[in-house]
């Protein structure tokens, strides 16, 4: 007992110090928080509740309102739920670090530090999904990064489609991990042997859940999508040259670039222009229903981003892109009681987030001399694999929505620290171990 206490010192000290960190901030705050997409969550959970899907209107999935209701709504256990997630997230990172060769103390020090930025408790009070996000996607990636592409076991690649499906159910935009994932096996001398390979079971599960639930909101909404979001987030993406759509369309252009530049007057936050346009009733009295509002915001922005296509990579990328890279600040959505302990987390949390914002410049420098190597090399190391899941993200998001993107990032934030530590280890030894290039066969 003495030396399996010895042997995993490090992870008892980290639960250790998380727990006793969390319990303090969830007995001063004593509460939980609400933020605007809040309030779909808690009506889906209602729904589940009541066994009543007749008022559905396509706004969320599956995945996190479940979690929800199978705590019974009791929010205050869904905050202290999300802390134990937060806790074994952390647990994963320590682990992911060890597995890439980086030295106990080192993958300590660094998991503690990251796993005491507060944008991580803000969100485990939140009625939202960031949280059960991060440990499902740390999950995945400690599975990948742990000789994933090695392994030829039925039970490994079951497991790994049943994590992603789970991860799509709770947000759809993830679907791309399967592709991502295959791809990255095939990369290395493909063969129609690989093609065929035990891997493909990861597409199975997630392509059943997400075509049942496609089906299922079909039949509740009449369109086949996984939410009644993804036309009215598309039209987002107009928001800078959204007068520049079909003639056919000025019923939404026209009030849309009004909203739009009273919000930029009032230095209102203009990618809710859209929004506007929904809730001032614009498309009324022939379109009412929100899922055809945004059928039709959908159908607006496919049409304007075809006649515009500079633009929207334009915009995507000096907009939408970019604001992936800045860091969301979720403090401004809460308040303790006790105003001096408010203004320490105010101010403590102000010096992490300009921590973070030079993590990430410094991610995106590496970013460039990673790549190089890999142009050159031809090798898909563990770095590479950290790279492709944070770019196609960040790229892809900035394709589908404008908007808060910089929220989007927060599932990748502890990676990117990763690359960085994985760059520190190559060029300053910081550990004894032997160092290695993680290859895929």
């Amino acid at each position: 007992m003495k030396q399996h206490i010895l042997n995993n010192k490090y992870i008892y000290l980290l639960i250790f110090y998380l727990f006793t960190a969390k319990l303090l901030f969830y007995f001063e705050y004593n509460s939980f928080s609400e933020a605007p997409d809040s309030w779909a969550f808690n009506h889906f959970v209602t729904e589940l509740i009541t066994d009543n899907f007749n008022d559905y209107v396509g706004e969320r999935t599956p995945g996190y309102p479940y979690l929800v209701y199978i705590l019974n709504h009791d929010k205050m256990l869904v905050v202290l739920v999300q802390m134990l997630m937060g806790i074994i997230t952390s647990v994963l990172w320590f682990k992911t670090l060890l597995n890439l060769e980086i030295s106990e103390k080192i993958s300590f020090y660094c998991t503690l530090f990251f796993a005491l930025y507060l944008q991580h408790f803000f969100y485990e009070t939140f009625i939202l999904a960031e949280t059960f996000m991060l440990l499902l996607n740390s999950l995945i990636l400690y599975v990948l990064l742990n000789n994933y592409f090695d392994k030829r076991q039925i039970i490994v690649e079951i497991s790994m489609s049943v994590l992603l499906t789970i991860l799509i159910l709770v947000k759809p935009f993830f679907l791309f991990y399967p592709f991502l994932i295959f791809a990255l096996y095939l990369l290395k001398n493909p063969s129609f042997k690989k093609v065929v390979s035990i891997k493909l079971i990861i597409f199975i599960l997630p392509a059943y859940a997400y075509f049942s639930w496609c089906s299922f909101v079909e039949e509740k909404i009449g369109y086949f999508e996984p939410t009644a979001y993804f036309g009215l987030n598309l039209a987002q993406n107009c928001l800078f040259f959204a007068e520049k759509g079909p003639k056919e369309y000025d019923y939404i252009a026209k009030p849309y670039v009004k909203y739009r530049d009273e919000m930029f007057r009032n230095g209102e936050d203009a990618s809710m222009a859209v929004w506007k346009v929904w809730g001032g009733q614009h498309l009324a009295p022939k379109y009412t229903k929100f899922a055809d509002v945004t059928h039709q915001f959908g159908n607006y922005a496919k049409a304007t981003i075809a006649s515009n296509f500079g633009d929207y990579l334009y915009y995507s990328i000096t907009h939408s892109w970019f604001d992936f890279w800045k860091v969301f600040d979720v403090k401004p959505y809460m308040n303790f009681k006790d105003n001096a302990f408010n203004s320490v987390v105010s101010v403590i949390n102000a010096i992490q987030m300009v921590i973070l914002f030079i993590l990430k410049f410094v991610f995106l420098f590496l970013s460039f001399y990673y790549t190089f190597l890999f142009i050159k090399n031809k090798k898909v190391t563990n770095v590479m694999i950290l790279l492709a899941f944070i770019h196609a993200a960040a790229i892809l998001q900035a394709l589908v929505v404008y908007g808060t993107n910089a929220k989007y990032a927060f599932p990748y934030e502890f990676f990117m620290l990763v690359v960085v530590l994985l760059f520190l280890k190559e060029k300053l030894n910081w550990t004894s171990k032997a160092l290695h290039t993680f290859e895929l066969e």
